[in-house]
């Protein structure tokens, strides 16, 4: 039995290759270095660097309004009041994404109440486009979460407003905080779950097919504030592929468990006994 047991268990420890960090960024660089053409660093599994998208600077260094600042200051990236950047995952296949990032919002001065968009965001895009004037903004093409410097966090899907969000009180804007997500791009699911703000789980539910693979090619960031001086900063930016349980451990775990009752079983006598008279 327990070499059984021992030979199950194997079966089921099988760590899932498909498991991967797909971007990784610390943001380590000289001060005023561009994003826009910056491949993430360390890592970069898809070999590409960060696109523009709204009104943002190509050239790095604060600009003091548009195009709005998108470059790295003291290890962090930093962006302008109406500026979004991204990376092209070239992933055409469904995944289980998670992404994650650190960010301070203590700049932003212009809150949800006065557009849905505000705040600090963490991501994907369809598309981007770098442009200027009022039809250019960070949030074009986003899907993905928002959080304001009241604690409020809502769902972007598309660009558009979803009207799903929740606020997390006690939410303190001068200071850093962390997003977690992940969200699953399988045609006919397309949810997010998962979600945590520092230690907080926040439920949102958002609608089937939401994340779709083609609202999902870009991963990214923005911020959004409204003044032409309000900067967001980020940091310890992530996307990673979760896989999910194999259907083969399922299985494998239900027969060890049937096999574990079986052996308890036998080694009672008096129920077996019982079993026998009956």
């Amino acid at each position: 039995m327990i070499i059984l047991i021992a030979a199950l268990a194997a079966c089921i420890y099988q760590p899932d290759l498909s498991a991967s960090l797909v971007i990784d960024d610390t943001f380590t660089g000289p001060d005023n270095t561009a994003l826009v053409g910056r491949l993430p660093s360390p890592t970069n599994v898809p070999g590409n660097s960060y696109d523009g998208n709204g009104n943002v600077s190509t050239i790095g260094g604060p600009t003091g309004g548009t195009p709005y600042e998108a470059d790295i200051q003291n290890n962090a990236a930093v962006l302008g009041g109406d500026a979004g950047v991204a990376v092209n995952l070239n992933i055409a296949t469904p995944q289980q994404f998670q992404l994650s990032i650190d960010f301070n919002i203590s700049a932003n001065t212009q809150t949800q109440a006065d557009n849905a968009h505000r705040g600090a965001a963490l991501g994907f895009s369809a598309a981007v486009a770098i442009g200027s004037g009022g039809a250019s903004h960070g949030f074009n093409n986003f899907t993905g979460l928002t959080v304001d410097t009241t604690g409020s966090v809502r769902l972007i899907i598309g660009g558009a407003d979803s009207g799903i969000f929740t606020t997390v009180a006690g939410f303190n804007s001068s200071v850093t905080h962390t997003l977690t997500y992940q969200v699953n791009t399988t045609s006919g699911v397309g949810t997010i779950s998962n979600i945590v703000l520092d230690s907080a789980s926040i439920t949102l539910t958002a609608p089937i097919n939401t994340f779709t693979l083609a609202r999902t090619v870009y991963a990214g960031f923005y911020n959004s504030s409204g003044g032409n001086t309000d900067l967001a900063t980020f940091d310890n930016f992530s996307v990673a592929i979760v896989p999910e349980p194999a259907p083969f451990a399922a299985v494998v775990i239900f027969v060890l468990l049937a096999c574990i009752a079986d052996y308890r079983f036998a080694r009672d006598p008096i129920r077996a006994k019982n079993e026998s008279l009956a």
